[in-house]
């Protein structure tokens, strides 16, 4: 008997040592997104410039009664729109030689109503996105975590299915 008690000491022990040092957990998710309709209009603004090397200018602004001379004088805008009006730019040479004229003007877009925004330089539109039609659920997940997406496919959105799983070991 005496032979015996270490050997059930040992086993008695153990069991207790042992008991709990293990965890583990699972889980599985589904997130499923979709897209809201973006529209971005970005304007294009009115930009002139002139130049010129023996040359001199004269530049009548639209409505002025005046001109201005070797310059540019103020430029006429619409209240309502905010689109400019150069008016009438004449260059005459100055002296003898050779003479060059440069002048550019890009008429900006409007700053007009919804409707209008047709008319604006640079539009993107974003369509929204859609969800399956044949079920609100992204997708479906099983007792043994297996997981399916429905909704996918659809211009706009993004599922995500996703499957942790977590081992503890204590000392």
């Amino acid at each position: 008997m005496k032979k015996f008690i270490p050997i059930i000491m040992l086993l008695s022990f153990s069991g207790v040592a042992n008991a709990g040092a293990m965890s583990t957990r699972h889980q599985s998710s589904l997130q499923h997104t979709v897209d809201a309709q973006n529209a971005t209009y970005s304007r294009i603004g009115n930009s002139y410039s002139i130049s010129g090397t023996n040359v001199t200018t004269s530049h009548t602004a639209s409505g002025a009664s005046s001109a201005t001379s070797n310059g540019i004088g103020i430029n006429a805008y619409d209240g309502t729109t905010g689109v400019a009006t150069v008016g009438s730019i004449t260059g005459t040479q100055s002296g003898s030689g050779s003479f060059s004229f440069t002048q550019s003007f890009t008429k900006g877009d409007i700053a007009g109503t919804a409707s209008e925004y047709a008319d604006f330089g640079s539009v993107t539109l974003t369509t929204a996105g859609t969800q399956n039609s044949s079920t609100n659920a992204p997708g479906t997940i099983t007792s043994g975590h297996a997981l399916a997406l429905t909704g996918t496919g659809n211009s706009g959105t993004s599922t995500t299915a996703q499957f942790v799983s977590e081992i503890t070991i204590f000392d």
